[in-house]
């Protein structure tokens, strides 16, 4: 094991502590973001070369959000579910623009190839995106980056637009729909246990999502029949925010400037695009479900799966609706974009 993996967290950390104290949106998550990023770019100008953080890191804090979110079910909640089929049809028609717009600019503007733009436009998770593109043999460092910048573009704008047209500030993961003062001891080891059998079941039945997934269906279960009423510390939810964030910003490594400034430039236009789509969309939406502007707006936007339930729980949105449409996009998108390709990519798509 390569020990200077270990460096991300002391400055992801100074940065979540410094966007703490100057009272940043989501201060742990974006402080870890940025001061693991700052390291990163810092460190390798001199030609050194970090070490990759596994991808285990974040899958685990994921498992364990995935428990946090499904442990918010209840069975009165089931009721709502009916008056949210509209909205989640109209995920289809976002998916197929989001996809033909992102591609239109990644392939004509940007200058990538056919399968490198296909994969790296599709509006689904980071994971499950990149999965795909290495299926067909796309080229692993533009798809990561470009899905990347998208999502933590998506992760860093929202917060701040919420801050500055209502006031409302994204903090800690959970308002009171979430953490609770008193917690007991079978609390930690109820989420923890649940996100990790989770995450082994939902790997083992191949799930997309599954390190999320998993774990929400196993809590959602327990808790819609009564087997599990958790109350949820306060201090998971920043360590989650924190570990997220700081792996997230420790994808950085490895990352050409070229690479990264190109990358950069078509990750705004294509996070724009999708930002002002979703906007569409939840104005479209929004007297025909019952749930407002903001939470439909969230519940579009093509960020990742865990951020967006952490903004969610921020604002006091219900996290189930937000999740339950970035459950189903990724869903759509994995399937749509395994049947589009042979279409769209043709022969060009690499063996």
């Amino acid at each position: 094991m390569d020990y200077r993996a270990l460096l991300y967290f002391p400055f992801g950390f100074i940065g979540g502590i410094g966007a703490y104290f100057i009272g940043l949106p989501m201060p742990f998550m974006l402080g870890g973001i940025f001061g693991a990023a700052v390291f990163v770019l810092t460190y390798e100008r001199s030609g050194n070369r970090l070490p990759k953080l596994s991808r285990w890191v974040r899958l685990v804090f994921m498992s364990l959000i995935g428990a946090m979110i499904g442990s918010r079910f209840t069975a009165e909640f089931l009721s709502l579910l009916p008056q949210f089929w509209i909205s989640g049809a109209a995920i289809i028609p976002f998916i197929l623009i989001a996809l033909g717009g992102n591609f239109a600019l990644l392939w004509k503007l940007g200058g990538y190839n056919k399968v490198d733009a296909y994969y790296a436009s599709l509006p689904g998770g980071l994971v499950d995106a990149t999965a795909l593109a290495e299926q067909a043999g796309a080229d692993m460092r533009v798809v990561t980056a470009q899905h990347f910048i998208r999502v933590i573009l998506v992760v860093v704008t929202i917060p701040v637009l919420f801050f500055i047209i209502s006031g409302d500030v994204v903090g800690s993961l959970a308002g009171e729909s979430l953490a609770a003062a008193n917690y007991g001891q079978s609390d930690v080891f109820w989420i923890i246990g649940i996100g990790l059998v989770g995450l082994f079941f939902g790997r083992l039945s191949r799930l997309p999502v599954s390190h999320m997934l998993g774990p929400l269906i196993l809590a959602l279960i327990l808790s819609i029949t009564g087997v599990i009423s958790i109350n949820i510390p306060e201090w998971m939810t920043h360590l989650a925010q924190f570990m997220i964030g700081t792996a997230l910003g420790a994808q950085f490594s490895g990352m050409s400037r070229r690479l990264l400034m190109k990358g950069l430039g078509m990750g705004l236009l294509s996070g724009a695009f999708m930002l002002l789509l979703a906007a569409g969309f939840a104005l479209t939406l929004v007297n025909l479900v019952p749930a407002g502007f903001e939470a439909l707006f969230i519940s579009f936007a093509a960020g990742g799966l865990a951020e967006m339930s952490l903004i969610a729980l921020s604002l006091n949105f219900n996290p189930i609706v937000v999740a339950l449409h970035h459950l189903v996009r990724i869903f759509v998108t994995v399937w749509t974009g395994l049947l589009l390709a042979r279409v769209v990519l043709k022969q060009e798509q690499r063996t």
